[in-house]
C-alpha cells in the first residue's frame, strides 16, 4: 500500500481521543473550525474564495457568490501557514456567509479562538464573526475591533457590550479568545484574552443565548452592513461550551505554534522552538487545572499520534504536548541507530513531546494510527514487532522504550507508558521483512505532450507490492481506469514507472494512482489535473533541456494574475512567481542556474479555472 508503515501514538481505545482542535473537545461542542489551511475554494495566492468549508465536522460552511464581495486566498501569510485576506473597500466589503444553525445558540456557553492580522483598525466596527440580522436583532455573539483600537464583545443584544483597554495594531498577528459562561455569577460570566492574557472579565445579564433566526457572518457585522474588516484571518474555532482552563491553555498553544504567536504566560509546548526543530503542526495536548481537565487526543489531529491518560500522574497544571515538522509521512530505514532486530525501519514522521510535570509520572496509552498518520488503511503485523523510540535531541541513536501491546486493526497501542522526558518521539518495527510493508511513493505526476498526457510516478521502495492502477477524471469525483502496470513485489531500490494517455478529456483531466498489494489491500495517491484543451493557449518553455536558466511563455492570461510555479518530480516547490499577465503572450524569464540539480521538472501555471504544465529537464 501506498506509504505504509509501521508506527504510530494514540489512546487505546481511540473513540475516546478529543477531535476538536488540539485535540479539545469534538464535533458536539466544537461547532464550527475555520482555518485557512483546508477547505477553501482555491489556495492559488491572490485567488477570490466563493467558500471555506467548516472543518469541526457540522458542515456549517460559508460561502459568498458576489464576486466583488469574495475575500481572497494569501499563501505563507503567518509562520508558513495560509490566511484569508478581506478587503478594506466600504459598501461591498468582502464577507462569507453561513446559514442560521441551532447548533450556534441556544447555549449557556461560548468559548472563541480567532487568529486575524487587521490591516485597518479604527474607529468602526470591524468585525471577525458575526451572527444576527442587525443591530440588536436576532444577535447571538460579534466579536469586533471597534472604537479606540480595541477589541469588543456583543451577546445577545448589545446591551452589555464590553471590550479590551489594550489598544492593537494593524499589521501584528494576534490571537483572540472572547468567554462566555451563563451558570456563573452575573459580574463573571464573560471574558477577553488576546492569546493567554486575560484583559477583561465582564458583566452580562444573560444567562442563555436563545436559538435566534440569523445568518453567521465572517468579516461584516451583517449582511446589509458596509463596514470591512480589512485585514487577514487564518483561523476561527467556535464551542458553544465554556471550555476549562487547561482546554483553552492547549488550544492556544496549538495555535501560538501553529502561526510563530508568542503567548505571554502559558506557553506548555517548547517544541516549536528554533532550538528544537520547529516542531509546529498539529500541536494537540492533555493536561489539567483546578477547573477541569483535557483527558486525551485522537491521532486523526496530531498526524496519526492519539494519547490518553489513565488517570494516574495527571495533577493539576500538568501538561502533555505533542506536535510534529512533516506534511508527509513515509516508511524509512534510514537513521534508526539504537533499534534491536534484524531489519529495522521507523515513520520518517516525529513527535517532539513537552512533559510539565508536578509530581508523580503521567501514565498514558499511546497509539500509532496507520491511516490517521498518513500510511494507508494497514492491518499492522504482530506487536512484538513495533517499538515506541525515543531520543533527546534530534539526532542521534534511538531507545526503545516500549514494545506494542496490542493490535487493533491498523493502530499500534502503547499502553501504560510513563511520560517523562521532553523530546523525539516515533514509532519503528524491528523486522520490516516479517511486517508486510507498502510501497514509499516518492512522486506522482501527469504533464500534457502535445496530443497525448505523459504520466510519471516513483517508488523508493515496495513490500508486497501487486500492481498500480492508473485511474482518470473529468471531475475528480467518478473515476475510471487507464491502465493496469505490474509492481515489483519487493524492493529496497529507487523505480521508475510512466504511462500514457493517448485521449485525455477535452478540457480538464484529473488523474490518480491506486496501488494494490498482493493481499488485496490498496491506496491512492494524491490527484493531479492535467488542462488538454489549449486553444493556442498554455505555457512554453525554452530551451528545453536547459541549465536552470530559461524562459517560460505564457498565452491566453491576459489581464489575469498567475501563478507560476516550478515542481520536482516528488512535488517538492522550488520557485514559485505571482504576476499579472497584461499581453496575449507574456515571457517570464527564470534563472536558476547552478541552483537546480540535474533531473526532471514540472513548470506549472494556472489562474482561476486555468491549468496548464510543461515538462523540463535540467542538465
Amino acid at each position: 500500500m501506498i506509504k505504509q508503515l509501521l508506527l504510530f501514538f494514540c489512546l487505546t481505545i481511540s473513540v475516546y481521543g478529543q477531535t476538536g482542535p488540539a485535540g479539545v473537545g469534538s464535533s458536539n461542542n466544537n461547532v464550527l473550525w475555520l482555518k485557512a489551511d483546508a477547505g477553501t475554494s482555491s489556495t492559488t495566492n491572490n485567488a477570490p474564495i466563493s467558500f471555506w468549508n467548516d472543518q469541526s465536522g457540522n458542515a456549517i460552511n460559508v460561502t459568498q457568490t458576489v464576486a466583488t464581495q469574495q475575500p481572497s486566498f494569501a499563501t505563507n501569510l503567518m509562520n508558513g501557514m495560509p490566511a484569508i485576506r478581506f478587503d478594506n473597500t466600504a459598501t461591498t466589503n468582502d464577507k462569507l456567509v453561513g446559514p442560521d444553525s441551532p447548533s450556534l445558540d441556544n447555549t449557556s456557553g461560548y468559548t472563541f479562538f480567532t487568529v486575524v492580522r487587521m490591516q485597518n483598525i479604527d474607529n468602526e466596527a470591524r468585525s471577525i464573526i458575526s451572527k444576527r440580522v442587525n443591530v440588536g436583532v436576532d444577535q447571538s455573539f460579534m466579536l469586533f475591533l471597534f472604537s479606540n483600537k480595541r477589541l469588543y464583545l456583543d451577546l445577545q443584544t448589545n446591551n452589555n457590550r464590553f471590550n479590551t483597554t489594550t489598544q492593537y495594531t494593524t499589521n501584528t498577528n494576534y490571537i483572540f479568545n472572547a468567554y462566555y459562561n451563563g451558570t456563573l455569577a452575573l459580574n463573571q460570566r464573560a471574558r477577553l484574552y488576546t492569546g493567554e492574557t486575560l484583559e477583561i472579565t465582564s458583566a452580562e445579564t444573560n444567562t442563555l443565548i436563545p436559538d435566534n433566526n440569523s445568518p453567521l457572518i465572517i468579516g461584516s457585522t451583517h449582511l446589509t452592513d458596509g463596514r470591512p474588516f480589512g485585514g487577514y484571518m487564518a483561523e476561527i474555532i467556535t464551542y458553544t461550551t465554556s471550555l476549562n482552563d487547561a482546554q483553552r491553555i492547549i488550544v492556544n498553544n496549538y495555535l501560538s505554534s501553529k502561526y510563530d504567536i508568542s503567548l505571554s504566560i502559558n506557553d506548555k509546548y517548547l517544541g516549536d522552538e528554533v532550538s528544537n526543530g520547529n516542531y509546529d503542526y498539529e500541536v494537540a495536548g492533555v493536561g489539567m487545572e483546578s477547573t477541569g481537565s483535557n483527558p486525551s487526543f485522537s491521532a486523526s489531529i496530531c498526524g496519526g499520534l492519539g494519547i490518553s491518560t489513565t488517570g494516574i500522574g495527571l495533577d493539576n497544571t500538568d501538561y502533555v504536548l505533542a506536535g510534529h515538522a512533516s506534511f508527509t509521512n513515509t516508511q524509512i530505514f534510514t537513521d534508526v541507530g539504537g533499534m534491536t532486530g534484524p531489519n529495522n525501519s521507523r515513520w520518517s514522521r516525529i513527535w517532539y513531546i513537552d512533559v510539565t510535570n508536578t509530581s508523580s509520572n503521567i501514565n498514558t496509552n499511546i497509539e500509532f494510527d496507520m491511516s490517521d498518520g498518513g500510511i494507508g488503511n494497514v492491518l499492522a503485523a504482530p506487536a512484538a514487532n513495533y517499538v515506541l523510540l525515543y531520543r533527546s535531541g534530534q539526532s542521534g541513536n534511538w531507545t526503545e522504550l516500549a514494545t506494542a501491546s496490542a493490535i487493533s486493526g491498523d493502530k499500534v497501542l502503547f499502553n501504560g507508558i510513563d511520560l517523562v522526558n521532553d523530546g523525539y518521539y516515533t514509532i519503528g518495527s524491528k523486522n520490516h521483512l516479517a511486517s508486510p510493508l507498502p510501497i514509499e511513493l516518492v512522486g506522482f505526476n501527469a504533464i500534457r505532450n502535445t496530443d497525448k498526457v505523459n504520466i510519471f510516478w516513483r517508488t523508493a521502495s515496495e513490500k508486497m507490492n501487486d500492481y498500480f492502477t492508473v485511474e482518470k477524471s473529468k471531475d475528480a469525483v467518478a473515476f475510471e481506469t487507464l491502465s493496469i502496470v505490474k509492481g515489483s513485489s519487493n524492493s529496497n531500490v529507487t523505480l521508475e514507472y510512466s504511462e500514457t494517455d493517448f485521449s485525455p478529456f477535452d478540457g480538464i483531466s484529473y488523474y490518480r494512482l491506486k496501488q494494490t498489494d498482493i493481499n488485496g489491500k490498496f491506496t491512492y495517491s494524491k490527484i493531479v489535473a492535467v488542462n488538454y484543451h489549449f486553444d493556442e493557449q498554455g505555457v512554453n518553455v525554452y530551451p528545453n533541456p536547459n541549465n536552470g536558466n530559461f524562459s517560460i511563455s505564457l498565452k491566453g492570461f491576459e489581464n489575469k494574475e498567475v501563478l507560476v510555479l516550478l515542481r520536482d518530480v516528488s512535488g517538492k516547490e522550488c520557485y514559485s512567481k505571482v504576476m499579472l499577465s497584461q499581453n496575449n503572450e507574456e515571457i517570464v524569464a527564470i534563472d536558476l542556474e547552478n541552483k537546480l540539480p540535474t533531473g526532471t521538472y514540472l513548470v506549472v501555471a494556472s489562474s482561476l479555472n486555468k491549468l496548464y504544465s510543461k515538462k523540463i529537464i535540467v542538465k
